[in-house]
């Protein structure tokens, strides 16, 4: 039996993004996601277009170096369909539809709370319960998922999870081992990257470090941004097979975070697990 997956309390987690990638549906319009965000607008009242995410295919069996990196080029048509952005009222909750991709995000904001696992996941099945039937609705293909991904986003803060530089591989040893001091000086910023495989090719999982400052209104905060992402496709594209990807992903990160990070701070954090 797997051991009982880690928990916080007060994860420094700032965003989530729950994905599916599916193959293009023949016909799907613009129009056809207007009627589609109709279905959401009691709970996602606010809408906006922005540029189409770019395909992307995570590749197994060739080299670290070329997998999961470059978007795929495609000869796009003129009338091709944007992205569609659906945000609820305090724009802590988004759903994301183009032809192609349907994304669930959770941002934190200014003092918003994690709703955990579960909650964020069922309301990305509930978006996709309601899109599966907008394309019932209009006669438009089958929906045919080929890649799933999870993402999630944390931002340990100066003055709140570390003060300096050299406070880093004490942090993160899982991933600033040995970048201390220097015989020339002292660590003063740090941007680095990783790449985990998981057995059997099941998926990837992308690590981001980057050292930067927060950008609100008023006062950016400097911190570190952590990212983890796992990515991984499916060989039968069933809901099921879908959702136990996400579910593995979502494991996976977490396994992935505590690898990271040190006892200290996932103890700061009220590690519950």
């Amino acid at each position: 039996m797997e051991p009982a997956l880690p928990s916080f309390k007060k994860p420094p987690l700032v965003e989530t993004a729950i994905s599916l990638q599916f193959q293009s549906i023949s016909g799907l319009k613009n129009a056809h996601l207007g009627i589609f965000w109709q279905s959401m607008r009691g709970e996602f009242p606010k809408v906006t277009d922005a540029q189409p995410l770019p395909e992307q295919i995570e590749l197994f069996g060739t080299p670290a170096v070329r997998a999961g990196r470059f978007p795929l080029f495609r000869v796009a048509g003129a009338a091709e369909a944007s992205r569609m952005q659906m945000a609820s009222v305090d724009d802590r909750a988004m759903v994301q539809i183009q032809n192609g991709r349907i994304v669930s995000n959770w941002r934190r904001g200014l003092g918003g709370e994690y709703p955990r696992w579960g909650s964020v996941l069922q309301r990305f099945r509930e978006s996709m319960r309601r899109f599966k039937e907008t394309l019932a609705a209009e006669g438009l293909g089958a929906f045919l998922v080929n890649q799933w991904e999870v993402v999630y986003v944390n931002h340990l803060i100066k003055g709140r999870d570390w003060d300096t530089p050299a406070d880093w591989p004490g942090l993160l040893p899982g991933i600033v081992a040995g970048a201390g001091r220097h015989t020339v000086g002292d660590l003063e910023s740090i941007i680095c990257r990783k790449q985990i495989i998981m057995p059997d090719n099941r998926a990837r999982i992308h690590v981001d470090l980057l050292h930067g400052f927060s950008s609100p209104e008023s006062a950016p905060q400097e911190l570190l941004s952590l990212q983890i992402t796992a990515r991984g496709g499916v060989s039968e594209s069933t809901d099921e097979q879908a959702y136990n990807g996400l579910e593995f992903g979502h494991a996976a990160i977490v396994r992935t975070f505590c690898d990271l990070t040190s006892p200290g701070a996932q103890k700061k954090w009220e590690r519950e697990v």
